[in-house]
């Protein structure tokens, strides 16, 4: 330590690896990792466009070489021209994007309207005023009771047991909710938990994933409530029992992880090639965000 204290300059130099002519064209926010493949391949169209057509008006040969320099070039920034995300943002159909994994997620299919569903249960309610719906006090008394004991048996744990179906004290409190609410066997599940999110799988395929451990908490509590409360709650397939969780959480003005007031936001959500406005309801106390949901065009247009 004392030794590259006293010569920081020479050990500076002697770990930096000589940069080479191709070194000064290179993008690595645009490559590697970071490529986008929709932009590559946008890009790539128009280099056989561009080479096509210079080779049917010059020379083949020619047209093969713009074509192989339009192709280093793409391999070395990612781009072949100026302000491709834009194009792509502008020009590609959103069908297009999805194709890539760019598009917005199209919400799962559901054999019922989430909203009517919760009304018709009584499960939401006009508030006093009229102007709004709410949870049915008996809702709200349950899922908060069912919050409680999820906090008390270390729902709270954010993830540290790893997501197994075993735990090193017991099974995970996670994977016995995830499987309640699946019906599928605890053994073949596994979440993960990255960056606060959840992730959970089935026989190590992706089944569905949480915005924060907020949100994941909210789903379960709920789930038992209507369990409890509704009749008919376990013969909804498990797409219309998902969608019917997400509307609950529309609607919960007290985070599950700290009981902070969760208020809502508007963001703009922006990729390589996509950009969109969404709302948000994110905890005041916490910063766990419980949803997420594209941004009518009539409020975006009114807000500008």
């Amino acid at each position: 330590m004392t030794a590259s204290h006293d010569t920081p300059r020479r050990a500076s130099h002697s770990a930096s690896p000589p940069r080479t002519g191709l070194d000064r064209f290179r993008r690595p926010e645009y490559t590697g990792e970071n490529r986008c493949l929709p932009c590559t391949v946008v890009n790539a169209a128009i280099a056989v466009i561009v080479a096509g057509a210079v080779g049917g008006v010059v020379a083949v040969e020619l047209g093969v070489l713009v074509f192989t320099a339009a192709l280093v070039a793409i391999w070395l920034r990612g781009y072949l021209v100026p302000g491709t995300p834009e194009l792509t943002k502008r020009y590609l159909p959103e069908r297009v994007l999805r194709l890539f994994g760019k598009g917005r997620d199209s919400p799962p299919a559901a054999a019922v309207d989430a909203e009517s569903y919760l009304l018709s249960s009584s499960v939401l309610v006009d508030t006093p005023d009229g102007v709004d719906l709410t949870f049915a006090p008996w809702f709200a008394s349950a899922w908060r009771a069912h919050l409680a004991a999820l906090r008390e048996r270390g729902g709270e744990d954010n993830g540290s047991s790893g997501g197994s179906a075993e735990a090193p004290h017991g099974p995970d409190p996670d994977i016995a909710a995830l499987a309640a609410i699946t019906d599928i066997d605890a053994e073949l599940l596994s979440i993960d938990w990255r960056d606060g999110a959840a992730f959970a799988r089935a026989d190590g395929e992706r089944i569905g994933h949480w915005e924060s451990r907020a949100a994941f908490l909210a789903d379960v509590a709920a789930d038992r409530a209507l369990t409890d409360g509704l009749d008919d709650w376990m013969d909804l397939p498990i797409a219309a029992r998902s969608a019917v969780l997400g509307a609950v959480r529309l609607f919960v003005e007290e985070c599950p992880a700290c009981e902070g007031t969760v208020a809502l936001e508007e963001r703009v959500v922006e990729s390589c090639c996509t950009s969109y406005d969404v709302v948000a309801g994110r905890c005041t106390g916490c910063n766990e965000r419980l949803f997420e949901m594209d941004l009518p065009p009539s409020l975006t247009a009114e807000s500008v």
